[in-house]
């Protein structure tokens, strides 16, 4: 059976904001300090600020029909060295699914600090597939509701040309109610109780590399990034495990169009909540598959996009993907394996800052997806 998936792109602006490489994500050669002010450099360091207002229609299996609503701010002050990213957003369903969400990025001292903020809360009812690559591929799922809220916290300092180094911080709370009558139809259906109404606390180094031309719309160099979490009960964390993210982005100039390409892996050890497992549809690491129907303690994903200018303002790309999910890291050799591709649409909402408003299709094994987002996937 296939399945159709529209999907927002409010966590996809708050991957973008926060800086993270899934979209989320934003962010030169010889010094990052100069190439970073490129991307500011026409409206003139302090200038007045680009606003981006998206609206955002929603239409889900999972969380129904409905409207979101993103909104962000661009501006560089003076000495800061990097443009600044203020913004938030919210979404609400004829299923009475509703979230709300701010982030702040910030750069200071000529590029030489980088901080991130977010924070948010979410009231959503949602589907639960399972654990595994054998529980996304069974197409068999229960309803559940999880009110939660997350707050994140990053800071990184320029250790030398490109390379910055720091700690990140995250917290989540969530509260899940099972909709479901009698036995679970699946094992991996039934989960613990007490992951149902619990917390998780993280703390840990985070790196980024970076040597693109510019933050928002590259045509050329590297963006990496990676960050390692302990939740732990000294740091009021309900589970005691750990948690890597990582990826690297390349962009290369191909005559008016751009390349790009993506890898990424995620690897959660042994008791991490269900909610906190690796999983596609979160991020945009893998398009075309819904949120969570694929989830366990690892995923890597391979991917490459060409974007090209058409006209006016408007542009396309053109994707296509692979990725994996495992039991853990030491089982990705074993993989269940996803293929993804798919077409999109590119509108220049701010030409002084390169950020596009985009609409993407695409195909999966067995769904497909249309996503709404400011910003690109990578």
């Amino acid at each position: 059976m296939r399945r159709v998936v529209v999907t927002t792109g409010l966590a996809l602006a708050l991957s973008l904001a926060a800086g993270s490489a899934t979209a989320s994500g934003p962010e030169e050669a010889a010094s990052k300090a100069q190439s970073s002010g490129e991307a500011a450099a026409e409206a003139k360091e302090g200038g007045k600020p680009s606003f981006v207002i998206m609206p955002i229609p929603q239409s889900n299996p999972a969380l129904g029909n409905g409207l979101a609503l993103a909104a962000v701010a661009l501006y560089e002050p003076k000495g800061s060295g990097g443009v600044w990213t203020t913004g938030g957003g919210g979404l609400y369903t004829d299923t009475e699914s509703w979230a709300a969400a701010i982030f702040q990025k910030a750069h200071f001292s000529e590029d030489q600090f980088r901080l991130t903020a977010a924070g948010g809360y979410g009231d959503m009812n949602l589907k639960f597939y399972g654990i595994g690559g054998g529980a996304g591929e069974r197409d068999f799922s229960i309803g559940l509701n999880q009110k939660g809220i997350f707050a994140l916290g990053q800071g990184l300092y320029r250790v030398r040309p490109n390379l910055y180094a720091g700690a990140q911080y995250r917290f989540l709370k969530v509260d899940t109610t099972l909709d479901r009558d009698g036995p679970p139809k699946f094992p991996d259906l039934n989960l613990p109780t007490f992951e149902l109404e619990s917390q998780v606390s993280g703390l840990g180094p985070a790196a980024e590399y970076d040597t693109r031309d510019v933050e928002y719309g590259p045509a050329k160099g590297i963006y990496a990034q990676a960050q390692w979490l302990w939740n732990g009960d000294l740091i009021g964390s309900d589970f005691d495990y750990s948690k890597f993210t990582g990826a690297v982005n390349g962009y290369h100039g191909i005559g008016q169009g751009v390349l790009a390409w993506r890898g990424s892996l995620c690897a959660a050890s042994d008791g991490a909540p269900f909610y906190d497992l690796c999983m596609f549809g979160q991020n945009n690491d893998l398009r075309g598959y819904e949120t969570g129907q694929y989830r366990d303690g690892a995923t890597w994903a391979a991917q490459a996009e060409y974007r090209h200018p058409l006209f006016w303002r408007f542009g396309a790309v053109a994707f296509a993907g692979v990725g994996g999910i495992a039991p853990g890291i030491s089982h990705l050799g074993d993989s269940t394996v996803l293929p993804a591709a798919g077409i999109g649409l590119r509108f220049a909402a701010s030409r002084k800052y390169k950020v596009n408003m985009s609409l993407d299709a695409a195909w999966g094994k067995d769904s497909s997806a249309i996503y709404f987002y400011i910003g690109e996937a990578f």
